[in-house]
């Protein structure tokens, strides 16, 4: 049998303050919910920052518990959006920004 990788998934999230890191928070909160085992499972992980808005990595299978851990996060934290891949996720992101330029 062919030993596959994990699939991930890519999540954009911005947090509402901006003095916390939202990764930790977001770790933290997942631990007490499911506990450790499952937080390793998760492998959550911060792949980049571009000012205030955050992209991490989550492994699919546990993708549904890390949005419930994201949604019970405090302080709030906002899942912007989500994708399979990290280049279609900074494509949408790029696109959204752009349109969000012209209309100005």
């Amino acid at each position: 049998m062919l030993k596959r990788r994990p699939k991930r998934r890519y999540l954009s999230i911005v947090p509402a303050d901006k003095s916390s890191d939202p990764v930790t928070a977001i770790k933290k909160r997942f631990s007490e919910l499911f506990g450790t085992i499952a937080t390793e499972n998760a492998t959550l992980k911060l792949v980049e920052q571009r000012g205030n808005e955050f992209i991490i990595r989550c492994a699919k299978d546990q993708l549904e518990n890390v949005l419930v851990a994201i949604t019970l996060v405090d302080p709030p934290v906002i899942t912007i959006d989500m994708s399979g891949t990290i280049k279609q996720l900074r494509r949408r992101r790029q696109y959204s920004y752009l349109e969000g330029n012209q209309s100005l």
